[in-house]
């Protein structure tokens, strides 16, 4: 994959928003499937589902403020001043800056396989 200058503030940005995407990810992971939670019932193959407890007000507000800082850190990542300056090039380096952390894991996993 090509590299490409990108500014540090656009590092930082993508950087931040991998972790926020990791964290709500975690977050979802550890709650109920539903934010309202659901009665037990049974379905028309008679297996029974139990209920689901629905997410406290804490847990609802941790996940609107992750999806709000997810939303916030997209689109400055989107609208960066960097893009501009790339021509035919922008969608190529729309994907690096994607794979940026694990483009240097592996170049780092390299050169400590080569020494």
């Amino acid at each position: 994959m090509p590299s490409f200058p990108f500014p540090d503030d656009l590092r930082s940005l993508q950087r931040e928003l991998h972790a926020v995407r990791n964290e709500l990810t975690a977050l979802h992971a550890q709650l109920p499937p539903r934010p309202a939670g659901t009665e037990a019932f049974v379905d028309e193959d008679g297996v029974e589902h139990p209920a689901t407890p629905a997410w406290t007000e804490e847990e609802r507000q941790a996940v609107d403020a992750l999806w709000a800082r997810q939303r916030e850190l997209a689109h400055a990542v989107t609208v960066h001043p960097f893009w501009s300056t790339l021509g035919a090039d922008q969608i190529a380096a729309r994907a690096a800056l994607k794979h940026l952390d694990e483009t240097a894991d592996s170049d780092e996993s390299a050169d400590t396989s080569r020494s």
